[in-house]
């Protein structure tokens, strides 16, 4: 079964990424900023990040940045806005996919779907 953690600062958005990755039988678990993920996957493993870009405590490129010296986990970047200088930095630093906000309930299952398929 593939763990997903959520990482945003807006609790309907973790809702509802949690209701979806539920509905193909994924295990999902929330944090509210890059802090507490940082916390979370120093104890856990997960097979697969939705995180936002925008975030108080540390910004979804902070966290990924941190994320980057000790895992390889998929992570798929949530984001209403990107400027191309701010996507060529979000590949460098090693992103796996952007979800541009508003996002479709059917773009967050095809992304599920092809994990679960792939058995990351």
């Amino acid at each position: 079964m593939l763990r997903i953690l959520v990482i945003d600062d807006e609790d309907n958005i973790r809702l509802l990424l949690k209701e979806i990755f539920t509905l193909y039988g994924m295990t999902t678990d929330e944090a509210e900023n890059g802090r507490v993920a940082l916390d979370m996957m120093a104890t856990e493993r997960y097979d697969l990040v939705f995180m936002d870009k925008r975030m108080p405590v540390m910004s979804g490129c902070e966290t990924l940045e941190q994320i980057r010296k000790v895992s390889d986990v998929p992570v798929y970047l949530i984001s209403a806005y990107q400027t191309s200088e701010e996507i060529e930095k979000i590949k460098k630093l090693g992103i796996d996919g952007i979800l541009m906000k508003p996002f479709s309930i059917a773009e967050v299952a095809e992304i599920a779907k092809k994990y679960k398929e792939n058995g990351v």
